[in-house]
């Protein structure tokens, strides 16, 4: 496992967006470690979604601060945060539906160069050629670790909705991440699709040291898995805590969990 830093992987200190006269995030603080599994739960219009679109720089906050291991990123660009080391999925699968299953995890590999430039692409080079190999062998390791094997050659965009998710967590883990933002990762999976989804994260987060905050409605995967949950209200964190500690809350109890409790 990797050295868990000094400083945590994930840190928002005091994140406000404003959207018109709506408020979406009202001072959010929130600190994920490294290693850490960490559930963002609440109902339709928390926040959820601008949070992670705050984290991962597609929104800008109008206060606050966001930092990656310990360095302010909040001017950064998306493609920069993804290059240190942060990666997310979507509510809506976005894989490369004209590549294959494998190409798909390749791409995410590529921004680190071909080896011998552009002259190198043209011609094939050794280099080239090696870091090809590389990459390859990196995806197939990747997509045998979420069962994907035999899929590696199909066409992304033939695929059913939960197998693209495990896609699209492939991609996401190929290049090992320092953050990695599930966004309703369990969303069209059956349940064995979901324990192995489950199993495939702790492996991950284990082996790589990363942080891992999810988004997720399905109550019990985000109790049964998550190391600390989250609770957004109306923009603001409800309450934060152990699943056991959310749980017995009488307030989350009563306004998100219901009967589920």
């Amino acid at each position: 496992m990797a050295t868990r830093s000094a400083a945590p992987a994930l840190d928002l200190d005091s994140v406000v967006v404003r959207f018109g006269g709506v408020t979406a995030l009202d001072g959010v603080d929130l600190t994920v470690e490294a290693s850490e599994l960490c559930g963002l739960i609440g109902p339709n219009g928390a926040g959820k979604t601008t949070l992670f679109d705050v984290v991962s720089g597609i929104t800008g906050p109008d206060a606050g601060r966001v930092h990656l291991s310990g360095r302010d990123v909040t001017g950064w660009s998306p493609t920069r945060r993804a290059r240190a080391g942060l990666r997310r999925t979507f509510q809506r699968v976005q894989t490369y539906g004209w590549l294959s299953v494998e190409d798909n995890v390749v791409a995410a590999l590529d921004w680190r160069g071909g080896g011998s430039g552009l002259l190198g692409d043209l011609v094939g080079a050794p280099g080239r050629r090696r870091r090809e190999s590389e990459r390859r062998t990196r995806a197939r390791e990747v997509l045998e670790q979420c069962g994907l094997s035999a899929l590696r050659d199909a066409p992304a965009g033939s695929l059913p909705i939960g197998v693209s998710r495990l896609v699209e967590l492939a991609r996401a883990i190929a290049d090992p991440p320092r953050v990695l933002m599930l966004d309703e990762p369990t969303s069209g999976l059956d349940e064995a699709e979901a324990d192995r989804l489950g199993e495939l994260i702790d492996t991950v987060r284990r082996a790589e040291g990363c942080a891992v905050l999810l988004v997720e409605h399905d109550v019990g995967f985000v109790l049964g898995r998550c190391d600390r949950v989250v609770v957004l209200d109306l923009g603001s964190v409800l309450t934060s805590g152990s699943p056991a500690e959310v749980r017995d809350d009488p307030s989350v109890r009563t306004a998100y969990l219901g009967s589920t409790a």
